[in-house]
């Protein structure tokens, strides 16, 4: 899913609950405001309020269309209830949902640190893939 600038994955920024409905594999779909210029593998999730990275899942897919049509399509795996996803959405021309598989939870959390952050992403941000010395983060996307 990546091109040629070597980004297979990205931290994304999620609040407790979603994090969890990701990581248990009841969430499949994560919808965002905010396209990602270069696709991604991999999606980390950052549990916000902890400091922590709790666990990944595979980016399946992206789709992007007007707000009707990712809720008609993706609203229910989303898990977001119908008025907070309208509030969400109040605005958009375009939202872009974000299929996920095979959700993993790390056994023992990362930190920012542990994956060369110095901050927490407010949305997400990319990193690199990684080689033997582990990732060099590329601050994009944080909103």
């Amino acid at each position: 899913m990546n091109d040629d600038t070597g980004v297979s994955a990205a931290v994304f920024a999620l609040k407790p609950e979603w994090a969890d409905l990701i990581l248990s594999g009841t969430k499949t779909v994560e919808i965002r405001r905010g396209r990602m210029k270069r696709m991604i593998d991999r999606m980390l999730i950052y549990r916000t309020g902890t400091g922590l990275i709790v666990g990944e899942a595979r980016v399946k897919g992206m789709h992007a269309a007007p707000p009707e049509t990712i809720w008609r399509g993706y609203g229910t795996e989303s898990r977001i209830p119908k008025n907070l996803f309208d509030e969400y959405a109040k605005g958009a021309d375009r939202l872009y949902a974000y299929r996920l598989e095979n959700p993993i939870r790390y056994g023992k959390p990362k930190t920012l640190s542990d994956i060369g952050l110095k901050r927490a992403p407010q949305s997400w941000c990319y990193l690199p893939e990684t080689g033997p010395a582990g990732p060099e983060p590329a601050m994009e996307g944080l909103n």
